[in-house]
């Protein structure tokens, strides 16, 4: 790929478990030059909060801090000004960055449902290009659709013989029934004499009262069951490597397909996952993927016990993060 060699990015991103760092590294490795910002003015959870319900609520903050930003980097030409999700910014910030960069291709990737993101809908006509991972937002809003991406580091697992320690694995961030979801998938494979381990995350005790007190589901659940760190990358790519099936529940708001999703095909694991859209991927086969009910999962001895069965390298290779980079700025 060359359409990123010697050019200059304006990277906005949401921090998110490192993708950030990963995403600014590939950039790198194709021979970009890249100025990296959170969207974010803060990561501060409570500020966080204000932004999900209305970033109005503390737009003057917001603006002082994109002020700061273009003031910092007016002196430099940028080919790209590139924004993952974009929970904070107005169409006057982005008017703003576009008069300090004129020469700018402004670019925006939703890496989350449209109807997860109230600031979004109003600001599509703002950027030059307009990509989204989801098929439904996609079609509705007019949007280049775009997959998310699996980065090197699971392509390694895929490249490695480890023994397989565990039939099943789940490690990710607790919403919705996720919880009670993976719980009963756990309980059917530990009864038909496999092994799992499981590892929930909140990003914040502040999230797992909030679900206690929402879910009347969740009511009985432990605080000592939960992580408030995140896992550190190294580690969990262990385990990865060590499991031989993922487990997946996207929001319900959400058709997308999920990152988990992308870098299990990238670690050539099998999965299980409530999507069905996910059946019309060109990367979908029974033997990999199999997709239950959220209310109701049921877990075939046949599918747990059945090998990952090989896809076309060009279609694996299509969900690289180097493919996914090439398609945005191309």
């Amino acid at each position: 790929m060359h359409v990123l060699k010697g050019k200059r990015v304006l990277f906005f991103y949401l921090s998110t478990f490192n993708y950030e760092v990963e995403i600014q590294k590939a950039m790198e490795r194709e021979g970009a030059i890249v100025d990296a910002y959170n969207e974010r003015p803060t990561n501060n959870v409570f500020a966080r909060v204000l932004i999900r319900l209305n970033r109005d609520l503390i737009h003057k903050y917001i603006d002082r801090y994109y002020n700061n930003v273009i003031a910092e980097t007016c002196v430099r030409k940028y080919d790209f000004i590139f924004f993952i999700k974009g929970e904070s910014i107005s169409n006057s910030i982005v008017e703003r960055l576009r008069k300090a960069h004129p020469e700018a291709k402004i670019v925006m990737y939703y890496w989350d449902s449209i109807a997860n993101n109230h600031n979004a809908k109003g600001m599509l006509k703002s950027f030059d290009k307009v990509l989204s991972f989801d098929k439904n937002d996609s079609r509705e809003f007019d949007l280049d659709f775009l997959p998310l991406f699996y980065i090197p580091q699971y392509e390694g697992i895929a490249q490695k013989e480890v023994p397989q320690k565990y039939d099943l694995m789940f490690a990710g961030t607790v919403h919705s029934e996720r919880y009670e979801f993976i719980n009963g998938i756990v309980k059917q494979v530990e009864k038909a004499g496999g092994k799992c381990f499981t590892w929930f995350y909140f990003p914040s005790k502040v999230n797992f009262y909030k679900l206690k007190w929402d879910n009347p589901k969740f009511r009985k659940a432990n605080i000592k069951d939960f992580q408030f760190t995140p896992m550190p990358r190294e580690t969990l790519l262990g385990y990865y490597a060590e499991s031989r099936i993922q487990i997946d529940m996207q929001h319900p708001k959400q058709t997308g397909l999920t990152m988990r999703t992308i870098e299990t095909l990238g670690a050539k694991k099998k999965l299980i996952t409530t999507n069905p859209d996910v059946e019309n991927y060109d990367f979908y086969r029974p033997e990999n993927i199999l997709v239950v009910d959220r209310c109701k999962p049921v877990i075939s001895k046949e599918f747990v016990d059945t090998p990952w069965k090989e896809i076309p390298e060009d279609i694996y290779k299509k969900y690289s993060i180097s493919s996914w980079l090439e398609k945005i700025f191309s």
